[in-house]
Parts: structure tokens; sequence; C-alpha cells
């Protein structure tokens, strides 16, 4: 009868081992992309026509900073925008930041007691996993007043084995993302 009982508890344990890996990939498959947006309401966003790349920010790699760059160009002139070497009524500048983060999954079954004196019993099984997490941070700054008037910000899983026609792929969706309502009232 003692094998039957723990044969039993395998098949409960590899139940709930499979149930929490469902579970995992299904919220992995339900994160992506998010993006947010902030903008200076007194800023005449009619009023910019042409746009410069400040020298300072990035922080990434040369291969990562030219497709940010690359897909922000593309983004401001569709709406637009002509780039200019210098002098631009906009200083668009980014920057880069990626941390590590780790989320817990933990799926429990089992039953519960009854009435006074009856307990009940259960295991829980919990998945850790680890990922990278990016996020570019994209300033407009009015270059006459120097203030910041539009600030977006787009973060994502990083996917170390993507290739590089996905990596441009996935910058250009975050960045056409992160300006889709730009500039502010269109």
């Amino acid at each position: 009868m003692q094998g039957k009982d723990k044969m039993g508890e395998t098949r409960q344990t590899a139940r709930t081992a499979a149930v929490a890996l469902s579970l995992t990939l299904l919220l992995m498959a339900c994160s992506g992309l998010s993006t947010s947006t902030d903008y200076d309401p007194a800023a005449n966003f009619g009023s910019y026509s042409s746009y410069s790349w400040t020298s300072s920010g990035g922080t990434a790699d040369d291969l990562t900073n030219a497709r940010i760059k690359s897909a922000v160009d593309a983004a401001l002139a569709a709406k637009g925008l002509s780039k200019v070497d210098s002098g631009g009524d906009l200083a668009v500048g980014y920057q880069v930041i990626t941390a590590e983060q780790t989320d817990y999954t933990t799926v429990g079954s089992g039953f519960g007691g009854y009435g006074w004196g009856w307990g009940g019993g259960g295991m829980a099984t919990t998945t850790e996993q680890t990922y990278t997490q990016g996020t570019v941070i994209l300033a407009m700054f009015d270059e006459s007043t120097k203030n910041l008037v539009w600030k977006g910000t787009a973060s994502n899983t990083v996917n170390p084995g993507a290739s590089p026609e996905d990596r441009a792929k996935n910058i250009q969706s975050a960045v056409d993302k992160m300006l889709a309502d730009f500039p502010p009232g269109s």
C-alpha cells in the first residue's frame, strides 16, 4: 500500500510541476513591451519642425545605439520632423538601462479540511525565472529654452539570442509604440 501512496505522490508532484511550468510560460508570453510618455502641456509642439541629436546619452553598444537612432530618425521623419546636424528646434537624446530581474511563481495543489480535527494537505512548487529587462528612455528638449518638453520610456525583456534583424525590429517596434501619439494632440 505504501508503494501506491508514493506513486500517487510522485504523479501529484509531476502534475504540480507541469502546472507551474505552464503558468510560468503563460506569464512570460503575456509580458511584453510596455511604454509610457509624458510631456509639457504648455509646449507648442506645432512650432517644432526639426531636431538634432544631443551629444550625450546612449550607454549601449555601438550596434544598439545605431539601431535606436535609426528607429527614432525614421519615426520622427514620418511625423514630419527634419533631422539637422545641430541647432534643431528639438534636441533629442536617449539612455539605455538594463537590469537583471527575477520572477517567482508558486503553484499549490491540495485539499482542504473537514470540520473539527480534520486537516488538509497539499504541496506547492515555486519556479524562479531570471531575465534581463531593457529600458530605453527617449527625451526631447526645446532647443531655445533647454527645457524638457517630451519624454518616453519603453521596457521589454532582452533576448540575448535574437538575430540582428529581430533586434532592429524590436527596437523599431518599441520606438514606434513610444512615439505613436507624438506630437501630443495630433
